[in-house]
């Protein structure tokens, strides 16, 4: 279990290149998210909150979709607004039951299979992990965030944005393996037509970010 004293976060800015006479209205930002011994950290979710609280975020109401394919959920991490509805569809030939115990939302589906299942609206900010009841391997992780922009770091714990409205932001990184589940990391400012670049560490007392759970198909008779 990782607690405060235990996650650090040591953020370094890496560049800021402006271009020449500022045609552009908006910038660009670049995130590198790393753990303490260099292995970059895949499905961390990174916040930009505007720090002058110039322009409101969305009211979110929009639609999501996490598959069920081949005992597994795809993708096993979005990041999402608030208030947006997520469909669960299941494209196995096999009952799936997904439920959550989250705090920030807790819910179950029932049993079902060739049919949709009701979609599922996430009003409250927070990591919200999922499961399988019946495949216990079934994990996926849902950041759900009352900012604008936002997204997920790729295989190489990079992200991008492009189209950033000038402006100072305050930067958080997510991850469900840290027990506070978010952490602020720094503040950065975008100017007009410029590239933002900033290199992140997250220290877990667990040891190496952790990686992608590797799939556990249980094998005999009556498998499903």
């Amino acid at each position: 279990m990782v607690t405060l004293r235990d996650a650090l976060l040591r953020v370094v800015v890496v560049g800021v290149a402006l271009s020449g006479p500022c045609k552009l209205i908006a910038g660009e930002v670049r995130i590198t998210v790393q753990g303490a011994d260099g292995t970059a950290v895949e499905h961390a979710a990174v916040v930009l909150r505007d720090a002058d609280e110039a322009w409101e975020s969305p009211p979110g109401e929009g639609e999501a979709t996490i598959d069920q394919i081949d005992r597994q959920f795809v993708p096993s991490a979005i990041s999402i607004p608030v208030n947006t509805r997520v469909q669960f569809p299941n494209k196995d030939d096999i009952r799936h039951h997904v439920y959550s115990f989250s705090s920030a939302k807790s819910f179950e589906l029932p049993l079902y299979k060739g049919m949709p299942a009701r979609p599922i609206q996430f009003p409250q900010q927070g990591v919200v992990t999922i499961g399988c009841n019946i495949h216990d391997w079934m994990i996926a992780h849902i950041y759900v965030v009352d900012a604008a922009i936002h997204g997920l770091t790729d295989a190489e714990g990079s992200w991008r944005q492009e189209g950033v409205p000038p402006g100072r932001y305050h930067v958080e990184v997510w991850h469900h393996a840290l027990e506070t589940e978010r952490e602020k990391v720094d503040e950065i400012r975008v100017e007009a037509g410029g590239r933002v670049g900033l290199e992140t560490q997250l220290e877990f007392a667990t040891g190496p970010a952790p990686r992608r759970a590797q799939p556990r198909r249980p094998t005999g008779p009556g498998y499903q």
